[in-house]
């Protein structure tokens, strides 16, 4: 199964790309939220990459509570849904930009780094 991972933020949205097995994350883009053509890109990767399956970080607070953010990410999702047809599932993405940052990311590509990890965790834990 072929998945694709985001990290939603304010400004931009990283995107993550699994192998066609669906084991291993690979970060692909990174999109504007303001973007005026953001439904045709996703269109296009979903339909041009074969994705089955779509996994959206879900920010939640330390207490494992929703935050402001994560009614942002769920709204983002039900737009995602309405337009792709796709199933989706959230992962935590606790500290996924601080791992990204960590690992050396260079800031222009954090975001999609940070996908790719949301997406390695899902998978990790799925795929057993």
């Amino acid at each position: 199964m072929r998945y694709l991972g985001i990290d939603f933020g304010r400004t931009r949205i990283g995107i993550a790309i699994s192998d066609p097995e669906g084991r291993i994350a690979f970060p692909h883009a990174i999109y504007l939220r303001k973007n005026p053509r953001l439904e045709g890109d996703f269109k296009k990767i979903l339909a041009d990459e074969g994705i089955e399956k779509i996994i959206i970080g879900l920010p939640l607070a330390d207490n494992g509570g929703e935050t402001e953010e994560s009614g942002m990410v769920r709204e983002f999702s039900a737009w995602l849904g309405g337009i792709s047809g796709l199933p989706i599932e959230f992962e935590n993405e606790m500290y996924t930009s601080r791992m990204a940052e960590h690992a050396g990311v260079k800031r222009a590509s954090k975001d999609a780094a940070s996908a790719a990890i949301i997406l390695q965790s899902y998978m990790d834990r799925n795929n057993k």
